[in-house]
């Protein structure tokens, strides 16, 4: 099983939206769970405990002062193993907590807070401490979601339409988690009284109906919007439901996300786990599952019956990267995992640009990404930037299109990568 290249591309010739599911399989934590302390390049979370200290549930493990960067905190009862240095999905190796999960699951309480008499910086406070991380605006970076409350929006745009062309998460929000998806609307048409509230998704017949029924009755206007990756972005997302890519004027919230603020604001609640789809040939039982952080890519295959699998992507087909190792954790954030078989993958090598510029005309924002690549392959990251190269959104698009299998995004990642 050859799972990973050092441009951590993968090509998918062909590809087909897969079905959708019925229910959500609920993963139990395992016996060792791996807790990261890295949420963005360079942006990490100190331990706030040692080797042998005895955690609970909801206790904090992971603390930082930077704004961008969440607490983590503890999903089991348990003993720290070790703080080790391991290998992420992306092949990096960070600073992890290991927490042997001794089954009893004794909680630290929490308590239920009033939002409705608390200020909006007190609120973002609050958001920050349940460390809920979002992806939107780049998709290898993550940040904590009180970040997207701001002050006095004109218009809050709730995106579902994050997930890649395999995604059928949406389907979550007007099933599973539609008390919570509704009580998180409430809670912002509260907080934010004069704003005006639409939601982002998908334009298939199944999710228009489901979101439609959802949301009756709450004021939320849906915009159906034929599924695109770069609306990961939260500017072009903006730019295309209200014409503000600037932002000056709307607020985008992560509505996947949106359902564990409200539990917690609400009710105090923490989240421990992420529902994530699975899918690709490679995987025998294929659907949306609820996992507990911290648990190895290796114990979701072995749920999901995943035999044999060419190639494995965390995120999206377009701008998913190959995994490491399947010992890795699952990053908090991420919303896909695909289990592809050799047919499913393009086996094609990266030869030479043909200048044909189908990469600049579907890139959203209206970048060269032949000459980029060009730069960063010299590693001339200043003229990458002088050319914009900042300004991608790494939606994948190029990288799909080019017929010269040119591993664009992922190129483009690592220069920002380095550059930080």
């Amino acid at each position: 099983m050859k799972l990973f290249s050092i441009s951590k591309s993968v090509h998918i010739p062909k590809f087909k939206p897969t079905e959708r599911f019925s229910g959500i399989t609920v993963m139990d934590a395992g016996k060792t769970l791996y807790y990261s302390l890295s949420q963005q390049h360079n942006l990490v979370c100190e331990p706030a405990v040692k080797r042998g200290d005895r955690v609970l549930v909801n206790q904090v493990i992971g603390v930082s002062t930077n704004k961008s960067v969440v607490p983590v905190y503890c999903g089991v009862s348990g003993t720290v193993k070790q703080i080790v240095q391991k290998y992420d999905l992306a092949g990096d190796k960070v600073n992890m907590i290991v927490v042997e999960n001794d089954g009893l699951y004794e909680t630290m309480e929490r308590k239920a807070m009033n939002y409705g008499a608390m200020s909006l910086d007190e609120i973002k406070d609050a958001v920050k401490d349940l460390g809920v991380i979002e992806t939107q605006n780049l998709s290898n970076r993550k940040r904590g979601m009180h970040l997207s409350f701001r002050s006095n929006p004109k218009h809050i745009l709730l995106n579902a339409s994050e997930s890649g062309l395999y995604g059928v998460l949406g389907e979550a929000l007007y099933t599973s988690v539609k008390d919570d998806f509704i009580l998180g609307i409430n809670i912002l048409k509260d907080i934010y009284k004069a704003a005006e509230i639409s939601l982002l998704i998908t334009s298939d017949a199944e999710s228009l109906a489901g979101f439609t029924d959802a949301v009756a009755g709450t004021g939320v206007k849906i915009v159906a919007k034929v599924p695109t990756q770069f609306y990961h972005d939260m500017n072009l997302a903006a730019r295309d439901v209200y014409g503000d890519f600037a932002m000056k004027d709307t607020m985008v919230i992560d509505a996947f996300m949106l359902p564990s603020v409200a539990r917690g604001l609400e009710r105090g609640e923490l989240s421990h786990t992420d529902l994530i789809m699975v899918s690709g040939e490679a995987a025998g039982k294929k659907g949306m599952y609820r996992v507990p952080h911290g648990t190895p890519i290796s114990e979701i295959m072995a749920a999901a019956e995943v035999k044999e699998p060419f190639r494995i992507v965390a995120g999206s087909i377009l701008s998913g990267n190959a995994v490491f190792s399947t010992e890795a954790p699952v990053n908090r954030g991420i919303k896909e995992l695909l289990f592809l078989t050799e047919a499913e993958v393009s086996k094609e090598e990266e030869v030479n640009c043909i200048r044909c510029g189908r990469c600049a005309d579907v890139c959203p924002v209206g970048l060269k990404p032949y000459d980029l690549n060009a730069s960063v392959i010299v590693r001339d990251f200043d003229s990458f930037f002088a050319e914009r190269g900042g300004m991608c959104v790494e939606c994948g698009l190029c990288s799909y299109i080019c017929p010269s299998k040119r591993h664009l995004t992922q190129s483009f990642k690592t220069a920002k990568k380095v550059k930080r």
